[in-house]
C-alpha cells in the first residue's frame, strides 16, 4: 500500500509540474495567468535554467495565444514600480536560472485570441539567440488570487 501512495504522489506531482528541455536548457512550469475570462491580456510565468556551458539570450516568444507578445521587466523609479518591454535580449549565463514571476521578468500577452479555460494547455516557442528555440506549453490559470499583475 505504501508503494501505491508513493507512485500516486509522484504521478500527481508530475501532472501539476510540467517542464520542457532542449540542449540542457530547462523551462519549468510555464503558466499563463489571466485575471478573468473577459480580460484580453495575460502574463506568462516560468523558470529558465541554463545547465549548458554557453551563455544564451532570450529573444522573445512566438505563439498563437495573442496578437502581440513581449518580454517585460519591472523596474523601480522614484519608489514606483513600472512594467516595460525589455530593450535588449535577456542574458542567462551558464549554470544560472531566471524566474519569470510577478514584479519581475515576465511575458505579456496582449489581445488574447480566444477565451481560454483553466488548465488549458497553449503551445508557444521561447526564442533564443542563434535560431535556437524551445517548444513549450503554457498552462492557463484564471482568476488566481495571488495574481499581482496590473
Amino acid at each position: 500500500m505504501r508503494y501505491l501512495f508513493i507512485i500516486l504522489y509522484f504521478f500527481l506531482f508530475q501532472a501539476y509540474s510540467h517542464q520542457f528541455e532542449k540542449n540542457n536548457i530547462i523551462i519549468k512550469h510555464p503558466v499563463l495567468k489571466i485575471v478573468s475570462t473577459s480580460t484580453k491580456i495575460g502574463a506568462g510565468y516560468f523558470k529558465i535554467i541554463n545547465n549548458s556551458e554557453k551563455e544564451i539570450y532570450l529573444v522573445g516568444v512566438t505563439s498563437r495565444i495573442a496578437k502581440k507578445q513581449e518580454v517585460h521587466e519591472v523596474i523601480e523609479e522614484n519608489n514606483v514600480f513600472k512594467m516595460r518591454p525589455l530593450k535588449k535580449n535577456l542574458l542567462i549565463k551558464p549554470g544560472t536560472e531566471i524566474e519569470f514571476k510577478p514584479q519581475s521578468y515576465h511575458l505579456m500577452f496582449f489581445e488574447l485570441n480566444e477565451i481560454f479555460k483553466t488548465d488549458q494547455m497553449l503551445k508557444a516557442k521561447l526564442n533564443f539567440n542563434k535560431d535556437f528555440f524551445i517548444p513549450v506549453e503554457f498552462k492557463v490559470v484564471i482568476n488566481s488570487s495571488n495574481h499581482d499583475h496590473h
